[in-house]
């Protein structure tokens, strides 16, 4: 009895019977992760050309992999999502995950997450990025806690209603002014919010429909900002792990 071939020869085989070449240099982690994606996938109807555009995305993707601190499990998963979704913008958010200098936890969740969001939830938490989360929020503490960072709510309630009208452009609703409805951006927020990606500030009591309202980013949702490849400020200070007392 022949034995079972080798990842890199059997994949070799696999591409050769397909009439396309692969450019994964060195083979390894790459090619094994690769290959268990098509043995899931391959007989669910996803046909030839789909199994070709995977290898051209994810090839300048895989560069890191054999360094990345990424679960390989966790990616291979990612990857059958992404070939399953048919969404080319989900190699970005892989490539991202395996070149993180932070160990990014189930990669697979957050396509999951972003495969559920629309674009006008995807502008309203841009917005929260740029509107709540700016350079200098996060300020040096003294003693005890020296060496940490925090932010004070006041930073968030008094940017309510920059962030109100902000969210309401975003949304292109008619005018930027203190007479626009709210309700519409406050309920993409609470939506945000469902998902784990943002968290209330309590302004003030609601009087519909006019009051301001004030969101920050969660550590879920700086993390798949910058898995979508946004700038994120004080991303470290979000991820931060605190020891001592």
């Amino acid at each position: 009895m022949k034995e079972e071939p080798t990842l890199p020869n059997k994949l070799a085989r696999f591409a050769a019977d397909h009439g396309f070449g692969l450019a994964l240099p060195d083979g390894g982690l790459a090619l094994d992760i690769l290959l268990k994606v098509i043995d899931n996938l391959f007989n669910k109807e996803f046909g030839q050309e789909r199994v070709r555009a995977m290898f051209e995305l994810f090839k300048a993707e895989f560069q890191h992999v054999e360094k990345t601190k990424a679960s390989h499990e966790d990616v291979q998963k990612a990857v059958q999502l992404a070939v399953w979704y048919d969404r080319a913008r989900y190699a970005k958010v892989i490539g991202n995950a395996l070149r993180s200098e932070e160990q990014i936890q189930d990669v697979a969740s957050f396509i999951r997450t972003i495969e559920q969001l629309n674009e006008r939830d995807l502008a309203v938490l841009r917005v929260i990025n740029r509107v709540m989360n700016k350079d200098g929020d996060w300020r040096q503490q003294p003693m005890p806690v020296r060496g940490t960072r925090k932010v004070h709510p006041n930073t968030f309630i008094q940017r309510a209603q920059e962030m109100s009208i902000q969210v309401a452009l975003a949304l292109d609703q008619n005018g930027a002014n203190d007479v626009v409805n709210r309700e519409e951006g406050y309920g993409v927020c609470n939506r945000l919010q469902g998902f784990g990606l943002a968290h209330e500030i309590d302004v003030q009591a609601r009087e519909l429909p006019l009051t301001n309202y004030a969101f920050r980013l969660s550590t879920y949702g700086i993390r798949l900002l910058k898995l979508l490849g946004e700038e994120v400020p004080n991303y470290e200070f979000y991820v931060q792990k605190y020891t001592g007392k």
